[in-house]
């Protein structure tokens, strides 16, 4: 397999390198191939916001071309995709056929191989959990270059440290995934826009488990003001109150509109009066009253996939997504980091709440409040997090590494509990740290 060097970044263009970067042409290549004896990571597609799927100095593999899929059982919805196939991929090909992915994220754009390492979570956490919950087997090529099948019976404590475990402990080569029936494709949703955070977070706790996604945006530069939406995929019996005709059939394949930003260099788009206009359109868009509509899955799910390529809205210097849980027993916590997000400012903002957490030890979710912002990379912005940090941390909380491009050892050591539970389960298996990351040089993984 030959390499090239290349320019390798996070989906928040702010932490970059150059490494040697593989590209293998299926599985095989993947599980057989000569690949480096040290300093090498895995990648997909690159949505990780920070330094996750980098190696300064070191090798890439991009599995990107690793993409088929096929079904291990056709009546329970059970499918074994390659590590490069993405959400979108699964979506597109099993919806017309009545199953969903299990949990999706805000962007279509995901590796199955990135979706295990970073444990995705999505709209329906309180109810479905994360994405390694949904996966019955991985293949896996070990530090030894030995080929192994891990499950939650086989090779357990291996498999748990792998989801969620950033790529590093091993490739992945495939997954076992089962998908979620569906009635119908269209998603039934009920907004309702409110005026005060609290009004918002007791909302969720009465109305949350009544369905099976929930996600708040919250607009912090105009008093924490929110759209709730909420909803379900429709029943058959639903679609004519909804408005939704079924000449085609329940389940249609989802369109994605693919608009791009000019091909030259931006300045900053993504500044203080301009999106504070924004927030205000997107505030009276929402109706006053609660509604119901029926949406289609790339309106519900993934709106920014539109543009592929909004990123690039902060300019030359880039941004960092900074998402954070704090438990529920913390919650004046949450009302601290939304009153100082507010003065760095902060923008894109949303707000769910996570259910139970799974076996593990670097899985983001736990049982609380999650909160996910956009901010470019300034200095004053930068200084902010690394205080917001240290109130996380202290309220029993966690930073989501998939995110994560900046965050200290010290304080993500106190985050994570289960820690030394990793890295004993990686010093057994990769003793010599064949795979590493930028961000596991820097947290010291």
């Amino acid at each position: 397999m030959k390499s090239q060097r290349q320019h390798v970044q996070g989906w928040g263009r702010y932490a970059s390198t150059t490494s040697a970067t593989f590209l293998p042409a299926n599985v095989e290549d993947l599980a057989a191939s000569e690949l480096p004896s040290s300093n090498l990571i895995a990648r997909g597609l690159g949505r990780s916001y920070g330094d996750a799927a980098q190696r300064s100095g070191g090798s890439v593999l991009i599995t990107t071309e690793c993409t088929n899929v096929r079904w291990i059982d056709r009546q329970a919805g059970l499918v074994r995709a390659d590590a490069g196939v993405t959400i979108g991929q699964l979506i597109s090909q099993f919806t017309p056929k009545g199953w969903f992915v299990p949990v999706t994220p805000g962007t279509r754009q995901v590796t199955v191989g990135g979706a295990i390492a970073a444990d995705i979570h999505g709209k329906n956490h309180h109810v479905d959990g994360s994405f390694g919950q949904h996966v019955q087997s991985i293949r896996m090529r070990l530090a030894s270059d030995e080929v192994i099948t891990l499950s939650p019976a086989d090779n357990a404590e291996l498999f748990w440290a792998t989801v969620g475990g950033m790529g590093l402990t091993g490739l992945i080569i495939d997954a076992d995934i089962q998908l979620m029936a569906i009635p119908t494709s269209i998603v039934a949703v009920e907004t309702q826009r409110l005026h005060l955070l609290d009004d918002l977070l007791d909302e969720m706790r009465r109305s949350d488990d009544q369905h099976d996604f929930s996600v708040a945006w919250v607009d912090l530069l105009g008093n924490a003001r929110s759209v709730l939406t909420q909803g379900s995929f429709a029943t058959p019996a639903q679609l004519e109150d909804l408005g939704r005709h079924t000449a085609a059939g329940l389940h249609q394949r989802p369109s994605t509109p693919n608009v791009g930003l000019p091909p030259f260099p931006l300045p900053r788009v993504a500044v203080t009066p301009g999106v504070r206009a924004f927030n205000e359109l997107w505030w009276r868009k929402a109706p006053a009253e609660l509604t119901l509509t029926g949406e289609s899955i790339t309106a519900f799910f993934h709106p920014l996939d539109a543009v592929t390529d909004w990123n690039r809205v902060y300019g030359r210097t880039g941004f960092v997504q900074w998402q954070c849980v704090v438990p529920d027993n913390t919650i004046q916590a949450l009302y601290d980091i939304v009153d100082r997000l507010a003065t760095l400012p902060s923008y894109f903002t949303v707000l769910k709440r996570f259910g139970a957490g799974n076996d593990s030890p670097l899985s983001f979710p736990a049982p609380g409040w999650t909160l996910a912002v956009d901010l470019p990379a300034t200095p004053k912005a930068l200084l902010g997090l690394a205080n917001l940090d240290r109130i996380v941390a202290d309220a029993g909380g966690r930073i989501y590494l998939a995110k994560d491009a900046r965050m200290q050892r010290e304080v993500f050591e106190q985050m994570y509990p289960r820690l030394a539970d990793f890295k004993a389960v990686r010093a057994e298996i990769d003793p010599d740290q064949r795979f590493c990351s930028d961000l596991s040089k820097r947290l010291g993984l």
